[in-house]
């Protein structure tokens, strides 16, 4: 009987053990997920930065405002899109990476309306890690197929898109069309 008392006692006390060195392990090398919910006060004013260095490769017309997209979470002004833009920032110790923004256009269609990356983190995956991230979210909301649109001669974001799974589904006016499905 004490044998055995000895034999568990032990084996508990191993497992304890590997429990606090697993805890431990886990504490020291936990890494933060870097992609979060957009907050305005902390992310407004990097987003518009992006938007003011590259609104060219980001915006179709000079009339569109991103004050408006961040403020009412709407991919354009049309009532029944209000709020329903999630945006999503990436940040790494502490310094801001990068956003996407993107919305259910219908129950199964979903669109990516913005990924963009602060020059300094571009070449890192940043973009990739940002761009499976909202279709991960995407397909839990139900997309069934997302779009997304860029100008025709952005090749590195044509690049990614494709690298990732995106097909070409056309092409006007300087702008070319693109189509994942799950």
């Amino acid at each position: 009987m004490n044998i055995l008392r000895t034999k568990w006692s032990k084996i508990i006390a191993l497992t304890m053990v590997l429990g606090l060195i697993s805890a431990g392990t886990w504490f020291l090398f936990k890494t933060e997920e870097p992609i979060s919910d957009f907050n305005d006060q902390r992310d407004t004013q990097e987003i518009l930065n992006i938007f003011k260095r590259d609104r060219y490769w980001l915006l179709a017309s000079e009339d569109y405002s991103p004050e408006f997209m961040l403020k009412h979470h709407a991919p354009n002004q049309e009532l029944k899109y209000m709020g329903r833009l999630n945006i999503k920032v990436m940040h790494e110790k502490e310094r801001f990476v990068g956003f996407t923004a993107y919305y259910m256009k219908t129950p199964e269609f979903g669109f990516l309306l913005f990924l963009a990356v602060n020059p300094e983190f571009r070449g890192k995956k940043y973009a990739e890690k940002l761009l499976k991230y909202a279709l991960e979210q995407m397909k839990t909301m139900g997309a069934e197929y997302v779009q997304l649109c860029t100008r025709t001669d952005n090749m590195p974001a044509q690049g990614l898109y494709r690298r990732v799974g995106f097909h070409e589904i056309s092409k006007d006016d300087g702008f070319v069309y693109f189509q994942y499905d799950y």
